[in-house]
């Protein structure tokens, strides 16, 4: 099947000015660049069922030339968007039925027969660049500018597109890297398709939460973690996507579900590839996760307040209001650092040494089976869990915390491997399991709600109604970690009584 493979980057024309005369890409290709506009016409059913099944479809003018283009889903993960693509020169302008047939999806483009229409419409000024790289690989740099339109909605595009002509993609990422150390560019998560849908459909974008990833019982260690790494930097890419354009609290929690989950697997990898290599890594992580962690404790204390606040008096609601509108503040102030961070040159080199990690894994010539490999790490983790929760009814916070760590690295393992092993037991394994961290993280989000209600008092000292009102909270948490530690033996006692589904 003939696959595309490019990186996309967000860029502004400021960054493009700069793009087009840094080094890096002038080494690849000093020649000049070609300029053509380029009109495409996405088509599909009225209710979108070639988007639903992953489909694109598309009648693109370029110059004076038709091109009829179908492309799947593919993945998308660290800017590198990896998709069958299927296409044909045609001599005038409209769709081809017969050259649809013969693509794998010929039952469903027959079954859409007569009720294809076009959806939205892209209008962009492609400047492109032939690059060569040392080694012999070959790829194209394009720069798209204009806009997407659908109906009387329109969004503006400008994005830089790196495609993979032959060769190795790692120089793709290597150039990528070069550029993004020293020009303010993003990640381009969702294709053109996927925004010209959103345009047309006029609806929120959704948060991207943790795919289930089916790995055949015979691949190597490395390649199972590759196609991991690929779920985990997809919805660490689609997150932070949202998150700069303003999405809500939920693309900030999923974005640290990423990057938890993305640590364990480096985690795992460890015994797999250089451990400087993976160390490296998991500080630029280390180092998004002391910005977002903020913000989400911001956030989950501003649910509390609004659950407490439904069961107040009115003699106490006007310094809890005073409270809330204090909590409003710095959740606003953390939620800002946490768009920014998202945004950031930082996380989009964090983002592209990731990718280029998983590249790394995936052209790794051998390794351990996996599901050997799998059976190592996880007795390793379960081993570590239940060393850590022997005496969890008589721990203090901090031990809590330690339980809490190490059953949160085993859940992700085990959700990782568990398609590695099809004889049953995983789903209760893990929902087990699950149960155990969410009673913990319970416990951890009293903690922190009190922590964050101290920090709000101590810059206002001598004020009796909020006092009033952080005694009411302290007095909440208080009665909701009396009733989670009630609940955490039984949570212990279901995980202990889990089989492990590895052996």
């Amino acid at each position: 099947m003939p696959t595309e493979v490019e990186l996309k980057l967000s860029a502004t024309p400021a960054a493009w000015a700069a793009v087009r005369v840094h080094r890096a890409l002038t080494e690849a290709n000093p020649g000049r660049a070609r300029s053509t506009m380029i009109v495409s016409r996405y088509y599909d059913t009225p209710a979108h069922e070639l988007h639903r099944h992953g489909i694109a479809l598309r009648l693109r003018r370029r110059g004076t030339r038709w091109l009829q283009t179908v492309k799947s889903a593919g993945d998308a993960a660290a800017g590198m968007h990896r998709r069958a693509e299927y296409e044909w020169p045609l001599s005038r302008a409209s769709l081809d039925p017969a050259k649809l047939a013969e693509t794998p999806w010929a039952e469903l483009f027959a079954k859409a027969s007569g009720q294809l229409a076009a959806v939205f419409t892209t209008e962009v000024k492609r400047t492109d660049r032939a690059l060569k790289f040392g080694d012999g690989t070959r790829a194209t740099l394009s720069y798209d500018q204009g806009v997407v339109r659908a109906d009387r909605r329109r969004a503006p595009l400008c994005e830089i597109e790196i495609e993979l002509v032959e060769g190795d993609a790692r120089r793709l990422y290597e150039l990528a890297l070069a550029l993004c150390a020293d020009i303010p560019l993003t990640l381009a998560h969702a294709s053109k398709a996927d925004q010209g849908y959103a345009l047309a459909r006029s609806r929120p974008a959704e948060p991207l939460r943790a795919g289930r990833v089916v790995l055949p019982p015979d691949i190597a260690a490395p390649h199972a973690l590759a196609a991991t790494a690929a779920d985990c930097l997809g919805q660490m890419g689609g997150n932070a996507e949202a998150m700069r354009a303003g999405r809500d609290g939920e693309f900030l929690h999923q974005l640290r579900v990423g990057v938890r989950r993305m640590r364990s697997l480096l985690k795992l990898a460890s015994g797999l590839q250089s451990g400087a290599a993976i160390a490296s890594l998991d500080v630029g992580l280390v180092g998004l996760s002391e910005v977002l962690g903020p913000a989400r404790d911001w956030d989950v204390l501003a649910d509390t307040l609004a659950e407490i606040a439904s069961n107040l008096d009115g003699d106490e609601r006007r310094g809890f209001h005073r409270l809330r509108l204090r909590a409003a503040a710095k959740r606003r102030f953390h939620r800002a650092a946490a768009q920014s961070e998202a945004g950031s040159q930082r996380f989009t080199c964090s983002l592209l040494a990731l990718g280029q990690f998983r590249i790394e894994l995936e052209l790794a010539a051998a390794g351990p089976p996996a599901t050997a490999f799998a059976r190592d790490a996880l007795d390793k983790a379960e081993r570590r869990l239940r060393k850590r929760g022997k005496r969890l009814g008589e721990a203090d916070a901090a031990g809590r915390h330690k339980v809490r760590i190490a059953a949160k690295k085993l859940r992700y393992a085990a959700e990782f491997l568990a398609s590695l092993f099809r004889h049953g037991g995983a789903k209760d394994y893990i929902d087990a399991l699950s149960g155990l961290q969410s009673a913990l993280g319970h416990l951890n989000d009293m903690i922190a709600a009190t922590r964050l209600i101290d920090e709000l008092l101590a810059a206002a000292r001598n004020d009796t109604e909020l006092s009033r009102a952080a005694g009411i909270v302290r007095g909440w948490t208080a009665a909701m970690s009396a009733r989670e530690l009630e609940r955490l033996p039984k949570s212990w006692r279901q995980f202990a009584k889990a089989k492990p589904f590895w052996n």
